[in-house]
C-alpha cells in the first residue's frame, strides 16, 4: 500500500478536526504507512496513531474539546474517539490484526471469522500479539460463538501431538484459561455487587475528597499538626462521611434498590508515619457501614507548603503505607527511586502509560451524567487515571547495565472495574518497572513496560475480587 492508496481514514480524522495538519503529515511520512492494509474505519486510523505515538490521549481529548467549543457536530467525532479508545484497549492486550491472522494461519478460525475480527480489532498493539488472548476475546466478545469454540477445543484435544498440534493446543488452552478467569470474575462480582458497589463507591469518594475547616493550626512547630486520632481530626472525618454519604444519595447511585445509603463511621484511627519536610501525617482507620468494614486512609497537612491552615485529604491505603511507612529518623522517605529521582521516575512512568489506553478517565467522564452536587470537594490530581506513584524499595541496577528496575505501588483509577461495579474504582497496582536513561539524559520506561503494566493491572483487578491472576504465555 502506498501512502495515498487509502487516504480516506486519515483524511476523515483531519476533516473532523480530530488531528492537525502536522499530525496528518506525520502519518504520511511514517515508515509503516506504506505497508498498512486498508483501514476498516477512521477509528482504526486514530487508534494506530495512538499506538504509534503520533497522537496522545490528551491530544485526542483536547481535539474533542475544540470541536465542541467551535460549535461543530461533536457526535461523529466522539463516536470515532470512543471506538478508538476501545481499539487501543485491545492493543494493550495483544489482540491485534497480527494475532487474528496467526489464528487463521493455524487453522483455529476460518476466513469469515478472521475478516469479521479484523474489522473489530486494531492494526497494531502496545504489547506483543497474543493469539491466546485474541482467541479468548473472539469467544467472549467477538464473532466466534462459544459452541464453535468448545468444538474447536475438543478437536484440538483429539489431535496427535505433532509440533503444529502442540502449538494449537497451547493457544486454545491459554484462551480457555482466560475465559474461565473472566467467568469467575463475573460471578464473584455478581455475588458481591450489592455490598461492594456501595462500599466501593464510598471508598473512592473518600479517597479523592478534600475537606478543611475542622482542623486548625495552633502553633508553628511541626508537632502541632493534629494527630490522626485527635478530636478535631475525628470531627472532620465524621463531617466528611456525612458529606460523602449525602453526595451519594443526591447522585442516586442506588435509584432502584430502595436501600438506604448509611453514613459510615470511623474507628481504629492510627498514624502510619509523619513526613517532616511536608509537615504531613499519614493515617489509616477502619470505615464501618452496616456489616461491612473496610480499611481507609487519609493525610493531615498544610493546604500550602508554608501555610498555617490544615486540611484532611482522602488517600489510598497502599500509597499511605508505602510513603509514610518507610521514613528515616529525620522523617524523610527512605526510597526516592535513586539514581532516577522521584520526579524523573514519575514523569517517565506517566509518559510510558499514556499511550496504553489504560487511562480513560476523560472519555469516561464524557459518558457519565454530570451530577456533581458540590458537597464534596475533590482533589483533581487524585482523580487522574494514575493518581499516585510511590517507590516501595530501592531501585536495582539491571545485570546487563541497561537501566534500573524500581519496585512501585501505583494508585490506578480503573475505568473497567468502575464499569463492573457501577461506580468509580481505584486499584493499588504493585510491580517492578524498568527505567533506562537516554543519550540526552532523560529517563524513560523500558521496552517491557507496556506488557508489565497491563499484566500488573490484570493481577490487581483479579486480586481485588479474590480471584487469582492467570498467567498466559504470549
Amino acid at each position: 500500500m502506498t501512502p495515498d492508496a487509502n487516504p480516506d481514514a486519515f483524511r476523515a480524522l483531519l476533516n473532523q478536526g480530530l488531528i492537525s495538519d502536522a499530525q496528518h503529515d506525520a502519518v504520511l511520512t511514517h515508515p509503516e504507512t506504506a505497508t498498512l492494509p486498508a483501514l476498516p474505519s477512521p477509528a482504526h486510523a486514530l487508534a494506530w496513531m495512538r499506538v504509534r505515538g503520533l497522537v496522545s490521549e490528551e491530544e485526542q481529548e483536547a481535539a474533542l474539546d475544540r470541536i465542541e467549543a467551535g460549535g461543530c457536530d461533536l457526535d461523529e467525532a466522539e463516536d470515532i474517539a470512543f471506538d478508538a479508545d476501545d481499539l487501543v484497549e485491545l492493543a494493550g492486550q495483544g489482540i491485534t490484526h497480527e494475532a487474528i491472522e496467526s489464528l487463521h494461519r493455524d487453522a483455529l478460525i476460518d476466513a469469515q471469522t478472521r475478516d469479521m475480527a479484523l474489522i473489530e480489532t486494531p492494526l497494531a498493539g502496545t504489547v506483543p500479539a497474543s493469539a491466546g488472548a485474541a482467541l479468548a476475546w473472539l469467544a467472549t466478545e467477538g464473532p466466534l460463538e462459544r459452541e464453535r469454540f468448545d468444538a474447536l477445543r475438543a478437536q484440538v484435544a483429539a489431535e496427535p501431538a505433532f509440533a503444529t498440534a502442540v502449538e494449537r493446543a497451547r493457544i486454545v488452552d491459554g484462551a480457555q484459561a482466560l475465559i474461565e478467569a473472566d467467568e469467575r470474575a463475573v460471578k464473584v462480582w455478581q455475588a458481591r455487587a450489592n455490598r461492594s458497589s456501595r462500599i466501593g463507591a464510598l471508598k473512592f469518594a473518600l479517597a479523592v475528597a478534600v475537606i478543611g475547616g475542622g482542623v486548625g493550626w495552633y502553633a508553628f512547630a511541626p508537632a502541632s499538626v493534629p494527630a490522626c486520632d485527635a478530636a478535631s481530626t475525628r470531627k472532620t472525618l465524621d463531617s466528611l462521611m456525612r458529606r460523602v454519604s449525602m453526595d451519594m444519595r443526591m447522585r442516586q447511585l442506588d435509584p432502584n434498590g430502595g436501600r438506604v445509603i448509611e453514613t459510615p463511621t470511623v474507628g481504629s484511627m492510627r498514624e502510619v508515619g509523619y513526613l517532616k519536610p511536608e509537615r504531613t501525617r499519614g493515617c489509616t482507620a477502619v470505615m464501618t457501614q452496616g456489616d461491612s468494614k473496610e480499611k481507609m486512609a487519609y493525610t493531615i497537612g498544610p493546604t500550602e507548603p508554608k501555610g498555617d491552615d490544615m486540611v484532611v485529604r482522602g488517600a489510598d491505603v497502599a500509597i499511605v503505607e508505602a510513603r509514610f511507612g518507610h521514613l528515616d529518623a529525620d522523617g524523610r522517605p527512605l526510597y526516592n527511586a535513586e539514581p532516577i529521582g522521584r520526579e524523573a521516575m514519575e514523569k517517565a512512568f506517566r509518559e510510558g502509560a499514556a499511550p496504553l489506553g489504560a487511562a480513560r478517565s476523560a472519555s469516561a467522564a464524557r459518558m457519565r451524567p454530570r451530577t456533581d452536587t458540590g458537597l464534596v470537594r475533590k482533589d483533581p490530581n487524585r482523580s487522574r487515571a494514575i493518581a499516585e506513584i510511590e517507590p516501595t524499595g530501592p531501585c536495582r541496577k539491571l545485570v546487563d547495565g541497561s537501566g534500573h528496575a524500581c519496585p512501585l505501588v501505583v494508585e490506578y483509577n480503573d475505568s473497567l472495574m468502575g464499569a463492573l461495579s457501577g461506580s468509580d474504582s481505584s486499584l493499588p497496582v504493585r510491580g517492578e518497572f524498568t527505567f533506562v536513561e537516554g543519550d540526552d539524559g532523560e529517563w524513560r520506561v523500558g521496552d517491557d513496560f507496556a506488557q508489565t503494566f497491563m499484566r500488573k493491572v490484570l493481577e490487581a483487578r483479579m486480586g481485588s475480587i479474590g480471584v487469582p491472576a492467570v498467567s498466559v504465555e504470549q
